[in-house]
């Protein structure tokens, strides 16, 4: 197994996307993200528990890919003897490793599709009607509303100062992803955003492949789990990072990419500061039933993309603020 090269172990998400090329895109650099992560992981695995420990990992990711394609029970049985064979250290370590590796794997996931959705903008190419929810931008959903549903600019304006979104922020006490590992995870991310971009030069491309290996070593030699449950002031405390690290910025850029769409639609004024399209409320201390939501609820009176659930006459929908 110490033979097969790295490069070839992607995931299998991305396994399936090379089967069927006609369905890939020219912009899809999802093999290519996943590739270097875990190439970047094996290495770091070796330097830290010894070759050993990665050809077993490795065996056993070929031997899962294996029966995936082909669930012959007698790969499965195999996988069965790999694992069984480990000692408990071991086999702590190589289930930590598939842990870590899934992170890796849907990190690549999210610059992929970040990826796209700017490619997309650019060409103003929204022609999956089945993504288009997620990959159009606020402009674009302004313009299908008044270009393809025939509302008049005002209709949307209107719709749009009586709806608030109200993000409900609660605690998890049996959430296992900590906040450092978090944090560590997000500077993966962004490694491997600017590791892509067209202007790169070497000497940064080296810098930022360096800095890519540290936050993945980091990362997976963080505690993943809680050993204690949070006490009301740790909630507090997770609940705000969010408002540190995200809101704080999302919020103002997506409500100033809003004046914008409107602007580009004909609507000359600004959405109102007395109708706040998004607000904030907490469970955080009182609700301990271990749930972590986000609740928006919008009126009736919503944009018509918006559908009903059930026979009620509340809309519900998620709003990702990036």
């Amino acid at each position: 197994m110490a033979g097969r090269k790295v490069e070839k172990m992607a995931s299998i998400d991305a396994q399936l996307r090379l089967l069927a090329p006609g369905k890939v895109s020219e912009d899809d650099k999802l093999v290519e993200y996943d590739a270097l992560l875990l190439d970047r992981f094996l290495d770091i695995l070796q330097d830290l528990h010894g070759e050993d420990i990665r050809e077993t990992v490795q065996e056993c990711y070929e031997l899962s890919a294996e029966y995936e394609g082909k669930h012959d029970p007698k790969i499965l049985e195999e996988l069965g003897k790999v694992l069984t064979s480990l000692d408990p250290g071991d086999s702590i370590v190589v289930t930590k490793s598939f842990s870590h590796m899934l992170n890796l794997g849907n990190l690549a996931e999210e610059v992929q599709i970040a990826y796209r959705r700017r490619i997309k903008l650019k060409k103003g190419d929204f022609a999956d009607e089945s993504s288009a929810t997620t990959e159009s931008d606020i402009e674009e959903t302004f313009k299908r509303l008044v270009g393809q549903l025939n509302k008049s600019p005002e209709e949307v304006f209107d719709a749009l100062k009586n709806q608030t979104v109200d993000l409900v922020l609660t605690a998890h006490p049996t959430q296992s992803v900590r906040r450092s590992l978090l944090q560590k995870h997000g500077r993966i991310r962004n490694c491997l955003t600017q590791l892509y971009a067209k202007d790169i030069t070497p000497d940064d491309k080296q810098e930022l492949d360096e800095a890519l290996q540290r936050e993945i070593q980091a990362a997976f030699r963080t505690d993943e789990i809680r050993r204690n449950p949070p006490t009301p002031q740790d909630e507090m405390r997770a609940g705000m990072s969010y408002f540190h690290e995200t809101i704080w910025k999302g919020v103002p850029k997506f409500l100033r990419r809003v004046d914008t769409a409107l602007k580009n639609i004909g609507i000359n004024e600004r959405v109102p500061y007395n109708a706040p399209l998004i607000q904030f409320s907490s469970w955080m201390g009182g609700d301990r039933d271990g749930i972590f939501l986000f609740h928006i609820w919008l009126t009736e009176e919503c944009l018509p993309f918006w559908k009903p659930q059930g026979n009620s006459r509340s809309y519900k929908r998620c709003l990702l603020i990036s």
